[in-house]
């Protein structure tokens, strides 16, 4: 069975990406999200995948990469994650399920904006904020 949760988790528990470009070539971008998380926090979850046939049996961050590089260097303890767990019956992971997409972007700063996909069985397989730098989305962040 495939289910959604909502739940918070110690960072340690969710693999990510730390991509070098982040690093070196959006210079940009990482100061003004290092601001945003430095004065707010992690004002949307990551969206990651738990139990799926693309990564095994770990908790993989899908969306919000960079989020967690950031919430490593500011030392953020407890990460909010939006999950799909390929394998809820024999793996289940504590939280709130998420049935709907509106119990979904509730979660979210911009709910508006948020792009959820589902695959062709209607189950969640992305969940992507608008862009972060998008003229006017930044300033709702900063």
């Amino acid at each position: 069975m495939i289910e959604t949760i909502y739940t918070e988790l110690p960072f340690e528990k969710i693999d990510y990406l730390d991509r070098p470009e982040f690093h070196n070539d959006e210079k940009e971008f990482k100061e003004a999200l290092t601001l945003s998380m430095t004065k707010y926090g992690m004002k949307d979850p990551v969206y990651c995948w738990a139990n799926g046939k693309a990564y095994g049996d770990i908790i993989k961050v899908i969306v919000g990469n960079n989020r967690m590089v950031v919430a490593k260097e500011l030392g953020i303890k407890m990460i909010p994650a939006v999950i799909t767990n390929f394998k809820a019956d024999t793996s289940p992971i504590a939280g709130q399920v998420l049935k709907t997409d509106a119990e979904i972007r509730e979660h979210f700063h911009l709910p508006k904006d948020l792009q959820i996909r589902r695959d062709q069985n209607g189950d969640v397989d992305q969940v992507m904020p608008i862009y972060y730098m998008k003229k006017g989305v930044k300033e709702e962040y900063v």
